[in-house]
């Protein structure tokens, strides 16, 4: 027994047909978070079948980063540790593993020389970077654009303990001072950062508590990360072997330094002890830094439980970037001539690129801050034709206010709100609380028929006009169960299964499949509590 609604799909952009892109084809959209058992899974549904294709089409991997997958959107909690070399990183990821991993190397030199990612696993030896990048599984395939160069000096090594079940450490090279920074270096260890940065929840800045300095690549670098602000934090290592005083000088001349290189008025959030398994060398205040660790463990275990919430938001960021780059396209393609002095226009454009940004911003009434760097954008701009950039059409623009506006608020919706407790939009909630809506059932003979539903006090009845006095049937939800059903030819579907057979509601959207469901899942559990 099938029930339906009368399903209307939203088309999603028609993307034009171009040179050096694939065609797409205009198609309807049958997305709904309903259909996804959590929000990393809604949002790879949301990703592939709405932003990727438009992202595709508009070069914007090529602009600002790579194309998710859905490896990415699906992996552990990720926390990047950063800092220059003799830090104490490897030692720190030794100590919250609380044993070797594969692959470790301690020593006042500079041991770390490439990228490790430690993750949870049984692997005996480190995995090479090529292998790592292969493997669909894992978080890491598009690193592989940086090429062997950066392959060769990145590697996983997997370790079994509790950290490593609920998050990934990476590893970073140990930023030098002066000439070595860079020597020996083929790849773009900036971009590498910032990728990882990109795909982390946290981001640690460790600082050798003997020898505070802040090297022209590491400030590089934290001025890269200056869209990741919120995330980073501070810690102030091997900080036992110092008397109070000295500490009291070193942690304030780090926030002087850092000061003029985060050029934020906040003080980060800092830790400040010494992480390894010896015992603490200050007695004074041996006390305050066992706390400093303790709550730096319980700040990394806790970090699991916003994961949700923290995907989402840079799910945001990416999403408002990808529409002020096709803002940019277009306003680029405007003011380029039809005919001749194009060669003049283009370096114009390219000279005033950030004021070229603000007349965008305010034009489209956009946030600045969801614009990239300019001078960087600019130098990829430059190897190519500005008159001939892809256009985004009016449909991929609403796609981008639709996912923006519409689809990520229904995310979080779905997942955060209370059983029964439909979206404050909800047009079918009445005052008295009953939740009705027109919706499609299947007879056992196949056929659909078109009824108005009614959902009130455990009991789920159905009309075939709203003024009929009595319900053509009703369907008792005490031992029920509600759950969607994506596998179905229809979307929008909702599976009920009683104790005699299962009956299937189908929404007209994403946005009512969500609001029935959550409310059917309510009175389901409601009846089997009393």
């Amino acid at each position: 027994y099938e029930i339906r609604a009368l399903a209307w799909r939203v088309p999603s952009a028609n993307w034009p047909i171009r040179e050096a892109t694939l065609a797409m084809a205009p198609k309807k959209s049958t997305y709904a978070p309903a259909n996804y058992g959590s929000v990393a899974e809604a949002l790879v549904g949301l990703y592939g079948e709405k932003v990727r294709g438009a992202e595709q089409q508009m070069l914007f991997d090529r602009f600002t980063t790579s194309l998710l997958t859905d490896a990415e959107l699906l992996a552990k909690p990720m926390v990047l540790l950063l800092g220059q070399y003799s830090a104490g990183k490897t030692t720190f990821i030794r100590y919250l593993a609380g044993r070797d991993f594969p692959g470790i190397h301690i020593g006042p030199e500079p041991t770390t020389d490439g990228f490790a990612a430690l993750m949870d696993g049984t692997s005996p030896t480190p995995i090479p970077g090529n292998a790592a990048t292969a493997d669909k599984r894992r978080p890491f395939r598009a690193l592989s654009r940086h090429g062997a160069a950066f392959l060769n000096k990145f590697c996983i090594s997997e370790l079994r303990c509790d950290l490593t079940k609920e998050l990934t450490l990476i590893d970073t090279p140990g930023i030098l001072a002066g000439s070595k920074q860079t020597m020996g270096r083929n790849y773009d260890f900036a971009e590498i950062v910032k990728w990882f940065a990109e795909r982390s929840d946290l981001i640690l800045l460790l600082f050798d508590a003997h020898k505070i300095d802040i090297s022209d690549e590491l400030k590089t670098v934290i001025e890269s990360l200056h869209q990741h602000d919120e995330k980073m934090r501070l810690v102030l290592n091997k900080a036992d072997a110092l008397t109070t005083e000295e500490i009291m000088h070193v942690y304030g001349g780090t926030m002087w330094f850092l000061g003029k290189v985060f050029k934020t008025p906040e003080v980060k959030r800092s830790y400040m002890s010494s992480f390894w398994d010896k015992p603490l060398r200050n007695p004074e205040l041996e006390r305050f830094m066992s706390e400093e660790r303790e709550r730096l463990l319980a700040d990394l275990y806790a970090l699991p439980a916003g994961a949700r919430t923290r995907k989402v938001n840079e799910f945001i960021k990416r999403v408002r970037k990808g529409r002020a780059h096709c803002l940019v396209f277009n306003h680029l393609r405007r003011s380029m001539p039809s005919m001749m002095g194009k060669a003049k226009a283009k370096e114009r454009l390219l000279s005033t690129l950030p004021d070229e940004f603000r007349k965008v911003a305010q034009q489209a009434n956009v946030p600045l801050n969801d614009f990239p760097n300019p001078y960087e954008y600019a130098q990829t701009l430059a190897t190519y034709d500005l008159s001939k950039l892809p256009k985004a059409s009016k449909e991929t623009l609403q796609l981008y206010e639709d996912v923006i506006e519409r689809d990520l608020p229904g995310i979080m919706q779905h997942f955060t709100s209370t059983p029964g407790a439909p979206p404050p939009s909800a047009s079918s909630l009445q005052p008295d609380g009953e939740l009705r809506g027109w919706l499609h059932k299947q007879a056992t003979s196949g056929k659909w028929q078109r009824r108005c539903f009614a959902l009130r006090e455990g009991t789920l009845e159905y009309y075939r006009r709203p003024e009929e006095p009595k319900p053509s049937g009703a369907l008792d939800l005490a031992g029920c169960r509600a759950k969607p059903r994506p596998e179905s030819d229809r979307p929008f579907t909702i599976r009920i299964e009683t104790r005699e057979r299962p009956y299937h509601l189908a929404a007209a959207s994403g946005d009512e499949m969500s609001e029935w469901l959550l409310c059917l899942q309510h009175h389901c559990s409601r009846g089997e509590s009393g």
